[in-house]
């Protein structure tokens, strides 16, 4: 049983939705701190980024966050954001192959009266699994009894849903504690993602990595869970 754990983002890149992919099970983690930050700082459970003729432009969703505050707990700000998202979207993407994709599905979502940025996110992930084919199971931290900090919440939800294997992102591991996965029986395992290129649009201005898997979707559509496995390296046992 591979599971794998990440806040709930807005929405987020392929590394993301690869390691989900990866997994049997993959938990939203909404029960813990929202990540408030400015510029280069700032979390992605609230940003990500798409192409512009200029580069990567930052979409925003504006929330009302104080400090401690869990994810769960966040509110969307206000509803303007909703028609500048959607319009960047539409212009920047006019000439994308599958922008009906877009017009068709996650428009609509958008267009809803979200409250909840952590709601929001759920339902923005869950539309880009399915165009993924995406097929593990999701559930959020919130509906477990998982509990502890840092790697003691990661190992006490991995019990909880039976893990054996604990899929985490490389950047885990200055935190992480191998010797307590061991002593649990689960086994760790980093999950390394190396974004191929494909077709974009604005090519003049190169190929930009590290964008919403909303751009993949948009620009190749079929074939976008081909160009996301392709990303795919190993998932490698940590050292004993």
């Amino acid at each position: 049983m591979r599971v794998a754990i990440h806040q709930p983002q807005y929405l987020p890149w392929l590394p993301y939705l690869a390691k989900a992919d990866a997994c049997d099970v993959f938990v939203y983690l909404d029960n813990v701190q929202f990540k408030k930050g400015h510029g280069k700082r700032a979390g992605v459970q609230n940003r990500n980024q798409i192409k512009t003729a200029h580069g990567a432009r930052w979409l925003t969703v504006p929330v009302n966050a104080s400090l401690g505050q869990k994810i769960s707990e966040i509110r969307i700000a206000d509803r303007n954001w909703q028609h500048d998202h959607i319009r960047s979207i539409r212009k920047n993407y006019a000439h994308a192959p599958f922008i009906s994709l877009f017009d068709e599905g996650l428009r609509s979502i958008l267009e809803q009266p979200h409250a909840s940025l952590c709601d929001m996110n759920v339902t923005v992930a869950e539309w880009l699994f399915g165009c993924l084919d995406i097929q593990c199971r999701r559930i959020r931290a919130s509906e477990l009894n998982a509990t502890g900090a840092k790697d003691d919440l990661v190992i006490s939800i991995c019990k909880e849903v039976g893990a054996t294997v604990y899929l985490s992102g490389q950047g885990a591991r200055v935190y992480l504690d191998e010797t307590k996965f061991r002593m649990q029986g689960i086994e760790l395992r980093y999950h390394k993602y190396e974004n191929q290129p494909y077709e974009q649009c604005y090519p003049d201005a190169g190929f930009i990595p590290g964008l919403s898997a909303l751009d993949l979707i948009l620009n190749v559509g079929p074939r976008a869970r081909e160009v996301m496995l392709a990303g795919e390296v190993t998932s490698r046992q940590c050292p004993v």
